[in-house]
């Protein structure tokens, strides 16, 4: 085993490890707590806000720690920064000229974004020039769109090579899609597919109240409290 796949597995392991711990945690002061390994399937459309935990994990410790970790109850200041998601992004514009109208890489809207932000950062998508982004985009990402529109979007429950797809949960239920996998997301709109395989990084305290309602009220009394949740992925078996 290659060292790089060593660390991937012991980073994996590791975060299993602290999955399972904070889950036994929250049993504590929770009724109804996600598991850690909890998958949902979600529809694309159902996607309307958006967050740049990434970005904001540079910004402060605080927010570090909550983009590090995964299913954890996220209470504060965190949820003043998600956005809507408006209009097609530049890198579903791209994806569209490029696999669908034929348009090579470097003649796309995305690639001459690209070439804007390698005149300020050092690298983009870890390459530090043109040559290399196109090359990279040519060998990783035409084939993983073919892949895509063969087999969708796997689950990565069962493999540890694929990198799950996270999402946040609001206070309301509606979905917040984080910094990750998004060449994924914007490949799947393109191919017109409608669901996709996600895991929780973070809920609303006050979602996390609603799931322990769920618990405590049973079915025929949450549905009277919460028509429209009763069918919400976060609340299935």
């Amino acid at each position: 085993m290659g060292l790089e796949l060593f660390r991937k597995y012991k980073a994996q392991f590791k975060a299993r490890l602290q999955g399972e711990l904070r889950y036994i945690y929250y049993k504590t002061i929770y009724k109804n707590p996600g598991r850690p390994d909890r998958e949902l399937v979600i529809s694309i459309a159902d996607i309307k806000m958006a967050i740049n935990d990434r970005g904001l994990s540079r910004q402060s410790r605080e927010y570090r720690k909550i983009y590090k970790k995964a299913n954890t109850v996220i209470d504060g200041t965190f949820w003043e920064h998600v956005r809507p998601v408006t209009g097609k992004s530049v890198k579903l514009i791209g994806f569209h000229e490029h696999f669908v109208m034929g348009i090579a890489w470097q003649d796309t809207s995305l690639f001459k974004h690209y070439e804007q932000e390698l005149l300020e950062k050092p690298s983009v998508q870890g390459c530090s020039n043109m040559h290399s982004l196109i090359s990279l985009y040519e060998e990783k990402y035409d084939a993983l769109y073919q892949q895509l529109a063969l087999e969708g979007i796997k689950s990565a429950r069962h493999s540890a090579d694929i990198e799950p797809i996270y999402i946040y949960i609001h206070a309301d239920g509606r979905f917040v899609y984080t910094s990750g996998g998004n060449h994924r997301l914007n490949m799947a709109k393109v191919l017109g597919l409608k669901n996709i395989p996600v895991r929780v990084r973070g809920r609303h305290i006050e979602w996390q109240r609603v799931r322990d309602e769920y618990q405590t009220l049973g079915l025929l009394a949450f549905e009277q409290k919460y028509p429209s949740l009763v069918n919400h992925p976060d609340l299935q078996p």
